[in-house]
């Protein structure tokens, strides 16, 4: 019988191994790319996936950079004086822009990156922060202890703008904005900076004003960042303080739970499955942790240390929606890096493996291998492992 000798290498081809996540934890790993953004300040970022590019807005350069996945910079729309926050319209056509300098409201085709309209905020002044749900784009504005809500009616023929839409008028500054497109008519509300945060949760399904669900100044202190989950049912915070990404219960603003992290939380997004993505600014510690809904041991983590990228900005995370891209926005000394994490949800793994350099093609061969990489897995976790070879390209 003839034997054919070959590598183990050669042998196996290509192996994988699935693992079920939940409840796995994970080893720091770095970002699969970084690049140079030609920015002087980062004030947004968010990712079309549409035409596969992320948007990062320049308040101090007035503009908005496009980037594709890979960080490479596509296109740059300026004359956008203090642009600040970005929002994405239902069908990715059209990248809504806060320009707070000029009291605007600035539209960009995502198509070939030109401005199409601009809309002004009337007596609202300094829009800051966008978000867009129940049919309207919402935004915060105001300078200090003028700080509200407004609103922006864009589905007639003619824009439709309405302002101070919080009659309580509880806002020292202009609130940061938050909703998810999967929970129509949920609209959550915080002043960054201030201590304690206070956080407001509205329900605006309706064609009235909106209408306060609930309100609560214990979401920490300095809040940077929130989002709503997918289901509207949750708001997640990332505050200076606690060292924990806080879930809070959308109707009542208790807490329902948290995601722990690190000193000191900066930055969150939620992927469309729930997979929440929390950020912190920390020079010691990871910089970001992924963690499936619910769950308190992060699937993976990653830390920019060693990418001499500097730390993440304050609402320096975005998903591409279908959640096989994270995209975190580092500084470092007045220097901004776009670091691209891709497959953030799988955690980070490595196979050993032990097969005999001798086989014999068509017949069976046993190979033996362990599997490390952050904490042990649980028990009854399953395992599937696929062998490739020039016979079975798909395994």
């Amino acid at each position: 019988m003839r034997n054919r000798r070959i590598s183990t290498a050669t042998a196996l081809a290509v192996l994988f191994s699935s693992v079920a996540l939940t409840g796995l934890g994970a080893t720091a790993a770095h970002a699969d790319g970084h690049a140079v953004l030609p920015v002087a300040s980062v004030a947004d970022v968010v990712v079309d996936s549409v035409h596969h590019r992320v948007f990062v807005s320049d308040r101090d350069g007035g503009k908005v950079v496009a980037t594709d996945y890979d960080g490479n910079v596509v296109g740059t729309v300026g004359s956008l004086p203090g642009a600040n926050g970005l929002e994405l319209s239902a069908d990715a056509q059209t990248l809504y822009v806060a320009v707070t300098s000029s009291d605007e409201i600035a539209a960009i085709d995502t198509a070939d990156l030109t401005e199409s309209a601009r809309y002004s905020t009337g007596t609202a002044d300094a829009p800051a922060n966008l978000a867009r749900t129940g049919g309207k784009l919402w935004f915060g504005y105001g300078t200090a202890a003028n700080g509200n809500i407004g609103s922006l009616d864009l589905s007639g023929p003619e824009p439709v703008l309405a302002v101070a839409q919080d009659s309580a008028s509880r806002w020292y500054y202009a609130p940061r904005l938050a909703s998810d497109p999967a929970a129509p008519g949920v609209l959550a509300a915080a002043v960054p900076g201030l201590s304690p945060a206070t956080v407001a949760t509205y329900d605006v399904s309706g064609p009235d004003a909106p209408r306060l669900m609930a309100q609560s100044r214990d979401a920490g202190s300095n809040l940077r960042d929130l989002a709503v989950t997918p289901d509207g049912s949750q708001v997640v915070t990332a505050s200076g303080a606690p060292y924990e990404h806080q879930v809070l219960s959308t109707t009542d603003l208790k807490q329902a739970g948290s995601y722990p992290t690190h000193a000191y939380p900066n930055a969150v997004d939620i992927a469309a499955d729930g997979t929440v993505a929390a950020g912190i600014d920390g020079y010691y510690d990871p910089d970001v942790y992924i963690f499936k809904p619910g769950t308190t041991q992060p699937v993976r983590k990653y830390d920019f240390a060693d990418t001499h990228t500097g730390t993440l900005v304050p609402d320096g995370l975005a998903w591409d929606p279908d959640g096989d891209h994270l995209f975190a926005v580092t500084g470092n000394g007045g220097t901004y890096h776009l670091n691209t994490l891709n497959a953030p949800t799988k955690a980070a793994t490595t196979v050993t493996l032990d097969a005999p350099s001798s086989v014999v093609p068509g017949r069976s061969l046993a190979v033996s291998g362990t599997l490390s990489g952050g904490e042990a897995l649980p028990a009854g976790t399953s395992l599937t492992v696929t062998r490739t070879d020039a016979q079975s390209p798909s395994g």
